[in-house]
């Protein structure tokens, strides 16, 4: 059992050894939940806020003696041999260092957690992405690098494309047949042109809370255009090789009860074109209200579909809700547990070399759409902020079409005119040429042979 591997783990002085970098709220969360457990550690913080890395460790029940601010690998590597929890602004030195064993990424900016997967990777340690933003922009290249190198890249336990993924891998090993897979949104009729000014209002935060809880009004706004879901789903989409029916999903407004019957095939009184994909099911209502049931908007499912009439009438009696044609259910978890949950990945990979999931191909794109009319020379800011927002298309379509992938959007400058709706492509923009560019031509030359 995990648990007891871990117990002996921490009998024998030898815990799983995490670096962290990014320690807003995921990140926090994270210290704080490893705090309480046996057999792993997070040894060392990188964040650009020194601060924030600080109040992580406070979370977590470390003193301020018990942390050190370096600024050197050898300054970390002493501060880790005396028993000290490392600081720095500099997440390669965690990268690098020999007293790490798994490296976390929970920064959330494509730039950031290329580089930080890359020399991870490099330094042969586990890299574990809650940077799905990264992930959806590059994890395909990144997963063949680890492969190389033998070590695991995995997308996190908690979040939802992880938590769906662990769904899918049970039905897929069991012989069922995967309809749709996906999460819950809670997508009002204006979310889409949302903006970072507007989250506390939207999500109801208090200034208390924001500052406690380190509340990013981006990161938050990604939610509420929808960006995130749609990123979260095309990381799913490579994990499990399921793309999306349409571009930017169906995302019907469903009752739970009534998921498994609308995400069918179009023949079976659903509106799937096709079946094995990844979708959203919205929990408001066409009305705007609130269904009477439980909604799914913090929640992951997956239809599932059988033909054998013997495993049907056993899951209709075992009360998985079905589709109406006999075929399908519903499989659903009503929650994810973010932080709570991550280091059931961590543990997965260091103890038993198993990612929860992991890109197997490039099946999806996040590609960029415009929320407004934007004018030539206007600066894109990337998901969550007041240009532009993501859809998910089959990436077939966006790298024939030359569509940007929205991790490469912040910073990149338009040529031309875009009306608001519309799909960006590289022949609209003056893109930047740092590390997670590089890293995503390569990408595209390699499983697709594109310059």
């Amino acid at each position: 059992m995990l648990s007891g591997l871990l117990a002996q783990r921490e009998r024998d002085g030898d815990p799983i050894r995490v670096g962290l970098v990014g320690s807003g709220k995921f990140g926090t969360g994270l210290v704080a939940q490893v705090a309480g457990m046996r057999g792993m550690e997070v040894r060392a913080i990188a964040d650009i806020n020194l601060d924030s890395a600080k109040e992580a460790f406070e979370a977590g029940g470390y003193t301020a003696d018990q942390t050190y601010v370096v600024q050197n690998g050898n300054g970390l590597e002493d501060a880790l041999a005396t028993g000290k929890r490392a600081i720095t602004d500099d997440g390669s030195l965690i990268a690098s260092s020999d007293q790490i064993d798994v490296i976390v990424d929970a920064t959330g900016i494509p730039s950031v957690g290329t580089r930080t997967a890359h020399d991870a990777i490099h330094h042969n340690k586990h890299i574990v992405m809650v940077n799905v933003e990264a992930d959806v922009t590059v994890g395909p290249y990144l997963k063949r690098m680890a492969d190389a190198a033998g070590v695991v890249y995995s997308l996190v336990d908690g979040d939802q494309p992880g938590c769906t993924m662990n769904i899918v891998d049970w039905a897929t090993s069991l012989g069922f047949d995967v309809v749709a897979a996906g999460r819950g949104t809670i997508m009002l009729g204006d979310d889409r042109e949302g903006v970072p000014d507007t989250v506390p209002a939207r999500f109801g935060f208090s200034e208390e809370m924001i500052a406690r809880r380190k509340i990013n009004f981006k990161m938050y706004n990604s939610f509420r255009d929808g960006t995130k879901a749609q990123v979260e789903m095309t990381s799913l989409s490579n994990m499990a090789g399921l793309p999306p029916d349409v571009r930017g999903m169906h995302e019907p407004s469903v009752n739970i009860s009534d998921i498994a019957r609308v995400l069918s095939l179009e023949g079976e009184g659903g509106v799937l074109k096709s079946s094995g994909v990844v979708e959203l099911a919205n929990s408001i209502a066409d009305d705007g209200k609130t269904p009477l049931e439980r909604p799914l908007n913090m929640g992951v499912f997956v239809v599932i579909r059988t033909d054998h009439p013997f495993i049907q009438e056993d899951l209709k009696g075992y009360i998985a809700i079905e589709g109406g044609n006999g075929q399908n259910f519903l499989l659903y978890r009503p929650y994810h547990l973010v932080a709570v949950e991550a280091p059931i990945t961590i543990a997965k990979a260091a103890l038993f070399g198993l990612p929860t999931g992991a890109p197997i191909g490039h099946t999806s794109d996040v590609i960029t759409v415009a929320k407004k009319d934007l004018k030539a020379g206007k600066v894109l800011d990337g998901g969550g902020g007041y240009t532009v927002c993501g859809i998910i298309e089959r990436a077939e379509v966006s790298v024939k079409e030359g569509l940007l992938p929205l991790g490469l959007s912040s910073g990149a400058t338009l040529t031309k005119d875009v009306a608001k709706g519309s799909a960006i492509t590289y022949g609209d923009v003056t893109v930047g040429d740092g590390f997670v560019h590089t890293i995503r031509k390569l990408q595209d030359e390699t499983m697709w042979g594109a310059a």
